[in-house]
């Protein structure tokens, strides 16, 4: 439906009414009926705004039915005043949402039909009969034009509102990732502290709780700090989070943070590294911490002291984390259960690790893969546009002397 009509509006409305109703009665020697039909239309015309203003949408689109006949048959016997309410009414209508644009399309030929009728009934010249109908035919062009630009209106403004949903879904998951990322580390850390400590109180080793009960409150001081710096984080404003690149020294000490927290967990890693490395955005440096910590966790959790091979692979235009584990128990099951993590329920800590590398400016990826009992998980991070490939270089035709 039309957007109803402004104050502005009505008064536009009421002043160009006013002009053609002066313009049908002062005309002479008029037919009677062409008069009373011409002011017919344009009260028409102006009791449609005051409907449209009013809201009573029924009342108002017959109102601009009527409008439209009653202008269009007495065009010809105005002198072509009476044809400036047709053409109004029939713009309306045809831009008019509501309206199916056949039944519009149908009431702007029925109106050149009645153009017709009442040019044969008071005859006009051939061009003036051309004027009346070629207005109406702008009435038409002028309202589909307006219906084509309210569709765009209301598409620009779906879009808009379907962006807004995605980045506030991009939001609750980012911060769903973030909470993950601070407490499952932290809490997991603690669980397995405190059950040792419990065992050790059992076993009359007060010495060794203490120590343990140490270590779990160092963990917990620990992922307070990371706790309130992802708060920070996220009530940081937009755009402040540019921060400077890290350079190599810096990521492999926040890594090593990492192994040796878990080798206080009781766990032991095997951390190397290899290729030439350089200096990577915070973003890239933060996801891969991320990945180790939730990949030693989940060693952790699925292979209590198995041993577990870090590596960090640099390249020319990305650098890759690989974290490999052997799985204990039931080999088969207790993998398939680490590997489904990354794409099903009850492990989120792989699925956000996905999400975070497949975010990064220059892109990444994780994988894992499971064989002959072990579990390898394979996180890179792009650096720098990939290098393109060499092309086969064609045989070099020799000359062959016999």
């Amino acid at each position: 439906m039309n957007p109803r009509p402004t104050p502005l509006g009505a008064a536009l409305t009421l002043v160009g009414a006013a002009f053609v109703a002066w313009g049908i009665l002062a005309q002479p020697d008029r037919p009677a009926w062409a008069v009373w039909l011409g002011i017919a239309a344009t009260v028409a015309w102006v009791l449609r705004t005051l409907a449209a203003m009013a809201g009573w949408r029924r009342v108002a689109l017959v109102l601009t039915f009527f409008g439209a006949a009653a202008g269009a048959i007495a065009a010809a016997g105005t002198e072509g005043t009476a044809v400036v309410p047709a053409a109004v009414c029939i713009s309306l209508l045809v831009s008019d949402e509501s309206v199916p644009l056949p039944v519009s399309a149908g009431s702007a030929l029925v109106a050149l039909g009645l153009v017709a009728v009442g040019a044969v009934t008071h005859p006009v010249p051939v061009l003036s009969l051309i004027a009346l109908l070629a207005a109406v035919v702008l009435g038409f062009l002028a309202g589909f034009s307006r219906r084509q630009i309210r569709r765009a209106q209301q598409r620009e403004a779906l879009l808009a509102e379907r962006e807004i949903a995605v980045r506030e879904e991009a939001a609750r998951i980012a911060i769903a990732r973030d909470l993950h990322d601070v407490l499952a580390h932290t809490l997991g850390g603690l669980v397995i502290q405190l059950d040792a400590a419990d065992a050790l109180l059992e076993a009359g080793d007060a010495t060794s709780a203490h120590a343990r009960v140490v270590s779990a409150r160092e963990l917990a001081g620990s992922g307070l700090g990371e706790a309130r710096r992802a708060v920070a984080a996220l009530r940081a404003p937009s755009g402040v989070h540019d921060e400077p690149d890290v350079i190599p020294g810096e990521l492999r000490a926040s890594l090593d943070d990492l192994v040796a927290a878990h080798r206080s967990l009781g766990g032991e890693v095997d951390f190397t590294t290899s290729g030439e490395s350089s200096a990577v955005p915070a973003d890239v440096a933060v996801a891969l911490q991320r990945a180790l910590q939730e990949a030693l966790s989940n060693a952790r959790r699925h292979a209590p002291g198995a041993p577990v091979t870090v590596g960090l692979v640099w390249s020319a235009d990305a650098v890759a984390l690989s974290v490999e584990n052997p799985v204990t128990g039931a080999p088969a099951s207790a993998a398939a259960t680490q590997g489904r993590a990354a794409t099903q329920g009850g492990g989120y800590g792989l699925v956000g690790m996905g999400e975070r590398f497949a975010a990064l400016a220059l892109g990444g990826s994780v994988t894992t893969a499971e064989a002959d009992g072990v579990f390898t998980l394979t996180a890179e991070a792009r650096t720098g546009p990939r290098a393109p490939a060499p092309q086969p270089q064609p045989p070099i035709q020799g000359r062959s002397d016999a």
